[in-house]
């Protein structure tokens, strides 16, 4: 019995894992945006007629689809007005959508402006200001916040377990959420980034 309550605890810790793992990779991008740095890169390499801007972005497997999508726009980027702008919307979802292959994620379409979330503005700073403190501080005080509140649910749950049954699910959802969450984030931390670009 104590086997069967163990290998169901560790089967459920792994579908919390790999759900942790897999959802944030679906919605942490910000270089599909028109305002990404993507995008922005591609519209340098049409204003300046200079591929390279955008290329660094692909990998050399997909340089020759970029360097012809490249040659194609520039054509049509010429005439101005309205057929620039759609050359320019085409060269960009183009050069965006081969550097979510070379990353391994999916296309889902050149997404609206929008400001980057905290973490990804903090992080886009700290590469012009050359400090990484101000990432550090974040990253660690949101551990720390995130790890207190979960353990702390889990000790308070613990305490309660045997009154019925119902609590000592509270309490094992509470221990599961606890030890996923510091397993995860620390897997992740050990593993490193999720994708780059094929590299």
């Amino acid at each position: 019995m104590l086997q069967l309550k163990t290998a169901k605890l560790s089967a459920l810790i792994a579908f919390f894992f790999l759900m942790g793992l897999s959802l944030p990779q679906l919605t942490e991008a910000h270089c599909d945006r028109v305002n990404g740095p993507v995008a922005v890169d591609a519209r340098k390499a049409l204003e300046t007629g200079n591929v390279s801007h955008a290329l660094i972005w692909v990998t050399e497997e997909q340089s020759e689809e970029l360097k012809s999508a490249f040659q194609r726009t520039k054509k049509v980027y010429a005439k101005g007005g309205e057929s620039k702008k759609l050359a320019e919307r085409y060269f960009m979802e183009t050069t965006v959508r081969l550097h979510r292959e070379a990353e391994g994620m999916p296309y889902t379409g050149l997404k609206p402006a929008q400001e980057n979330p905290k973490d990804i503005a903090l992080a886009e700073e700290a590469l012009q200001s050359g400090n990484v403190q101000p990432v550090t501080r974040l990253l660690a005080s949101e551990i720390e916040e995130k790890v207190t509140e979960l353990h702390q649910k889990a000790i308070t749950a613990q305490n309660d377990k045997d009154k019925s049954i119902a609590s000592g699910r509270e309490a094992v959802d509470a221990y599961v959420r606890y030890i996923v969450y510091v397993h995860s984030l620390y897997n992740s931390i050990q593993a490193g980034p999720a994708h780059g670009i094929g590299n």
